[in-house]
């Protein structure tokens, strides 16, 4: 057996005691109301936390059962969840079980929707058009997405510059990415994993001229007025079709970036 699995194993095997330990705990609660609901929440509690933790290990599954592996965490997820609201109806849920449903759902989108993002770390970031970089990446197995700047458009400090996901970065083109990548947006950025992609929207107000500021939200956050900066380069593997800079873009004068969760 590998260290990997060996630290997987202990890693369960004190999961499942501090589990058992919780299990046993909740025998000494009262029978009243909040007591009662407790006893009878402490399976799906478990298989929540269960869930959460699994999640971590859906990334090192083979490409072939990820599929299953993320469709299961989802089903878990929503009968645990659905199990306790049930329990709760009516009842405010105590904090602490509330918690426990938000990080395994924190946890599942990270699994599935997470990846690598770079930030800008120097005032401003103007990304030239990326198509040799694409096709180099393509040709070298990359079968993820790669979300990239518009080309031409300056992007500012603090703004992500480039997200990525889907991609084993163990591979010869998870690698190429990792190197590649910071060095096309020019070096001035910073790369870390996020829990999902994020977009940049620049925000018009043309009774004062012009945009105003960008803003930063999670990509799947509900529609958002403005420009959004970082345009799809690779989806699944696809390269995706880019337009040429537009002459005088790169003239933006700095704006301030703003985030919202």
């Amino acid at each position: 057996m590998t260290d990997d699995h060996t630290d997987r194993a202990l890693t369960w095997a004190a999961l499942l005691a501090k589990w058992t330990e919780f299990a046993q705990s909740a025998l000494a609660l009262p029978d009243d109301e909040e007591g009662g609901r407790l006893k009878e929440a402490v399976p799906s509690i478990i298989g929540l936390q269960a869930v959460t933790h699994a999640c971590a290990e859906i990334r090192d599954l083979p490409e072939a059962e990820r599929a299953l592996g993320e469709d299961k965490a989802d089903m878990l997820i929503k009968k645990h969840a659905g199990e306790i609201n049930t329990i709760w109806r009516g009842e405010q849920m105590p904090e602490a079980v509330v918690e426990l449903v938000e990080d395994a759902r924190l946890a599942f989108r990270a699994a599935t929707e997470g990846g690598i993002e770079w930030v800008v770390e120097g005032e401003s970031l103007i990304a030239p058009h990326p198509g040799e970089l694409l096709g180099a990446l393509v040709e070298a197995g990359f079968t993820g997405d790669l979300f990239l700047p518009t080309p031409g458009v300056p992007v500012f400090q603090n703004a992500p510059a480039g997200f990525m996901r889907g991609v084993d970065i163990e591979t010869e083109a998870g690698g190429m990415a990792l190197v590649h990548i910071p060095d096309f947006l020019g070096g001035e950025v910073s790369g870390h994993e996020v829990p999902v992609a994020r977009q940049v929207y620049r925000q018009f107000d043309f009774s004062k001229g012009g945009p105003v500021r960008d803003l930063v939200q999670p990509m799947d956050a509900a529609l958002t007025p403005g420009q959004p900066l970082l345009i799809p380069a690779i989806l699944a593997g696809e390269v995706q079709p880019i337009a040429l800079p537009i002459p005088g873009t790169e003239h933006q004068k700095p704006l301030p970036v703003e985030f919202e969760a």
